[in-house]
């Protein structure tokens, strides 16, 4: 039925009905349904969503006439929707059918031919050709023979503006959209028409919001000179190397609104300082360990070039195999000072003084550790550092007492490619450290630790509820036999960061008073599965496997210690909390049936 049909059809019934409603107006409920894209889900979608009698269903009009007018507007709001959708040649009807309780509405959608879009123009004013080339179509989201989208069109032309922007015309201007529709060739040509403006460089920079952090330290970390040439990467690169100086807790970077007479874009950075003293504390257990705690103290910004200075004061292994003498517990005393961009633009100087004494159930150690490295960044996420350390410390151990003065020179690098610091869930993490050592003085040999660690990560379903993580880690030490290396400096295994299960540093072999001793290599193996059960909860099942050596390599031969357990994590704001329970499935004796841990961040 036509839309003319239904009109008189109504008057008619109407005039009928009148009789017998009551002088005041009815409410006409009603049915709904569209007939003829039940094969196509996305713009049926479109089609209920811009409907009225669809979306206004719960709210009948007064009457049939109210009716009518409502399916009115609704063949307006479909044309243009199928237009929208390349649809120019559909054909829409309904049908009122209100001898029914409730009344049926009926409307009939042929599509016709979807149109393509069969040119794509990019100019200047005027039809001009733009400087450089047009960009491509396909980077503008765009193809030659795509269906004529309205949305298409309009996603397109908000990415002109970033493209051009890319090849430096960063004050580019759309000045208009033209669409022309060829019914006969059913296709759609689509003009686009900007004014480029001038290519640019960078020019001058106009700091706001500095209070403390001095201009030079904010001038520094970008990555451009003034008359570099203009690129939006670029300036983003420097908005982050600012935030990453942690010294802002908000950054702005944009362009003034023109260019100087000479093509440069002075650029307008909006800088807000955070409070740059912190303080902080933390707390772990362990069945083996017993309690600890630590504070620290920090400057973000300790000379006004964000030179971040911290100290970390810590105790731990109270209660450890039922001690409570407070002589026999773990300290430790550090500080820490780093000063960015040392000599260079994304290179660091690290200096660090610790002083320490700790009782673990290997050795007894009080030592003094002088440390300087610079680190460089070399690119995402990879980094290098290269330093000296110097080291006092006396050792005693069953076996023997030790005096120590070591002088290392430790090199490392790390490439993290993880999506998170303390919750990883894809990339990997990769590290490797070689320091050698030289016994200036004192009783152990000259000798070289090489430590490898790789860890992996995969989000099988990508919403981080099911997530498997691997971690391998290989050391040796060589150039030394195992009494000629200070205890310190050997390989332990067996604890909460290694192989869960046993205690800690419990893993390898014993002297005649059944105490760790340590090893020259080391080899650990684990796996987990995170799951999660609600949003902030997950069950983690895990096994961990590793042994340490007397030999320069390990001896796969000697066999691997196996731990298994299962861990909860209570995720916060800060990083997983994290409780796991593990028991030895090969266990020695000696060797504790379980062991139970809780800390920040996931094991690994």
């Amino acid at each position: 039925m036509t839309q003319g049909t239904w009109r008189k059809w109504m008057g008619s019934a109407l005039v009928a009905a009148m009789a017998t409603l009551p002088v005041h107006a009815q409410e006409t409920n009603y049915t709904v349904v569209i007939e003829g894209v039940e094969d196509q889900p996305d713009l049926s979608r479109l089609l209920n969503e811009v409907s009225s009698l669809v979306t206004l269903k719960e709210q009948p009009p007064p009457s049939p006439i109210g009716l009518g007018r409502r399916a009115d507007a609704d063949l307006d709001r479909f044309r243009a929707a199928l237009r929208s959708e390349g649809f120019y040649d559909a054909n829409v009807n309904v049908e009122i059918d209100v001898d029914v309780v409730p009344a049926r509405v009926l409307i009939r959608v042929e599509e016709g031919a979807r149109y393509k879009v069969t040119a794509i123009h990019l100019t200047g004013p005027d039809g001009a050709a733009l400087p450089d080339g047009a960009p491509a179509p396909d980077t503008l989201g765009l193809a030659i023979g795509s269906p004529a989208r309205a949305p298409a069109v309009v996603d397109a032309e908000g990415r002109i503006l970033p493209r051009l922007a890319e090849r430096g015309y960063a004050y580019a201007r759309l000045l208009d959209r033209r669409l022309v529709v060829d019914h006969a060739a059913q296709g759609m040509d689509v003009t686009y028409q900007v004014d480029p403006g001038p290519k640019v460089a960078f020019g001058s920079l106009r700091f706001s919001g500095l209070e403390t952090v001095s201009e030079t330290a904010a001038r520094r970390r970008l990555p451009w000179r003034e008359g570099s040439p203009y690129h939006p990467a670029t300036m983003e690169e420097g908005r982050q190397a600012l935030a990453d100086l942690g010294v802002f807790s908000s950054v702005r970077l944009r362009l003034a609104d023109q260019p100087t007479d000479d093509n440069k874009a002075p650029v307008l950075i909006d800088l807000a300082e955070r409070e740059m003293n912190f303080v902080g504390f933390g707390a772990d257990y362990g069945t083996e360990d017993g309690f600890g705690g630590n504070a620290y103290w920090g400057d973000r910004n300790l000379m006004g070039n964000a030179e971040k200075l911290r100290v970390d004061a810590s105790v731990a292994g109270i209660s450890r195999r039922g001690e409570t003498d407070a002589s026999k517990f773990d300290y430790r005393l550090a500080g820490t000072y780093q000063q960015p961009d040392f000599l260079s633009r994304h290179q660091s100087l690290n200096l660090s003084a610790e002083a320490l004494s700790e009782r673990p159930d290997a050795y007894r150690r009080q030592a003094l550790v002088l440390t300087g490295a610079v680190e460089r960044a070399l690119a995402k996420g990879l980094k290098a550092s290269l330093g000296v350390t110097a080291e006092q410390s006396r050792i005693a151990e069953n076996l023997q007492t030790t005096q120590n003065t070591l002088v290392g020179v430790p090199f490392a690098l790390t490439w993290d490619r993880s999506d998170d610091l303390l919750n990883p869930t894809t990339g990997f993490r990769l590290a490797g450290a070689l320091t050698p050592y030289l016994a200036a003085f004192g009783d152990s040999n000259s000798f070289t630790i090489a430590r490898m660690e790789g860890r992996g990560y995969v989000d099988f379903k990508g919403d981080g509820w099911y997530v498997g993580a691997l971690r391998g880690v290989y050391g040796t030490v060589i150039g030394g036999g195992l009494l000629d290396v200070p205890a310190d400096k050997r390989f332990f295994a067996g604890g909460g960061g290694s192989i869960r299960g046993y205690g800690y540093q419990e893993v390898g072999p014993r002297d005649s008073a059944g105490e760790p001793l340590g090893g020259v290599s080391l080899l650990e193996l684990s796996a987990e599965m995170r799951v999660k059960v609600t949003q902030d909860i997950a069950v983690v099942p895990f096994i961990d496997a590793g042994n340490v050596y007397t030999t320069e390599y390990p001896k796969l031969g000697q066999g691997l210690r196996y731990a298994a357990g299962i861990g909860g994590r209570y995720h916060t704001l800060i990083g997983p909390i994290r409780l796991d329970v593990a028991i030895p499935l090969n266990k020695r004796d000696g060797d504790k049936a379980f062991q139970f841990y809780i800390s920040i961040g996931q094991a690994f």
